[in-house]
């Protein structure tokens, strides 16, 4: 039986000054975000979402952020067991096979394909990307909000690459046409206290206490809409590639945002096919990001 891990040891309580504050995106999504931030607070628990950034085929769609502070990974952080400087990413094997056909496997070696491409950016020198055995236990939370899933453990690892889940799931998360139109979308999680957001070595961004993916699996689905759209290894469009979409959303969980276009870049919001190598803004956004890991 799954349970439920209680983090910290102060419960918190949801104000409506610090989350109601600078908040940016689709009125609904932030609406579920702060529903789901009021049933964590309810549990005593002190984490909260924080932002969702959609990848999308077709039409974009906002980002979705409750405050205007930014947010960092904190180096050596003992809320989320971190590995000293290290940040660690695991791939949920349970959901890694895809209706268009892909197995595990597949999946699992694009996802590392695109983490080792991050691993590789030379301001990231200072911080190793370290992959983590799916152990078997439920490594994600996210999900569980919208019943499609358990409340799991969340510090399992950093980044937890959740697997393909069903259109009714990417529906409930983004509202109606999600179901169709979101490829895959990245959820961050801060830790709170109960003053809200949390910054405890004092560098000005909230803290992020976990990150998870989520990868549609309507693609490709012969009973579904997107048939012809199926999620491939290498492949071009109308196909949908595994490691350029997981390229760009493990640029979120080691927090990106979306750069245009233009111009192009893998952390583009709008899929348009194979980019399996970060242009100039990508590289540029990951030194402002990490180039300073860990603060001096």
């Amino acid at each position: 039986m799954k349970k439920i891990i209680l983090i910290g040891v102060l419960p918190i309580l949801l104000f409506a000054g610090p989350f109601s504050a600078a908040q940016e995106g689709d009125p609904s999504v932030l609406a579920k975000m702060q529903q789901i931030n009021a049933e964590l607070a309810a549990q005593g628990l002190n984490i909260a979402v924080e932002e969702i950034r959609f990848f999308t085929i077709g039409g974009g769609r906002p980002s979705n952020r409750i405050h205007q502070q930014l947010f960092r990974w904190v180096p050596d952080d003992p809320r989320r067991l971190a590995q000293g400087d290290d940040i660690t990413y695991l791939v949920d094997q349970s959901d890694g096979a895809t209706a268009s056909g892909l197995s595990n496997a597949d999946t699992e070696a694009a996802i590392d394909s695109a983490l080792d491409t991050w691993g590789a950016e030379k301001c990231l020198k200072k911080v190793d990307i370290v992959k983590r055995p799916d152990s078997g236990d439920d490594p994600d939370i996210f999900d569980s909000f919208f019943g499609f899933g358990e409340f799991g453990n969340p510090f399992l690892a950093d980044i937890v690459n959740a697997g393909w889940l069903p259109r009714e799931y990417f529906e409930a998360v983004g509202g109606p046409g999600g179901g169709s139109g979101i490829l895959a979308f990245s959820v961050t999680f801060i830790f709170m206290n109960s003053d809200g957001p949390t910054d405890i070595n004092g560098d000005n961004y909230n803290d992020t206490a976990l990150n998870e993916v989520y990868y549609n699996d309507t693609f490709g689905d012969p009973d579904d809409d997107r048939v012809g759209n199926p999620w491939g290894i290498d492949t071009m469009l109308p196909g949908v590639d595994v490691e350029t979409v997981a390229l760009h959303e493990n640029g979120h969980s080691l927090e990106l945002g979306h750069f245009g276009p233009p111009p192009a870049a893998v952390m583009n919001p709008i899929y348009a096919g194979i980019n399996q190598e970060p242009d100039a803004i990508d590289h540029a956004g990951m030194c402002a990001v990490w180039g300073s890991w860990p603060k001096p």
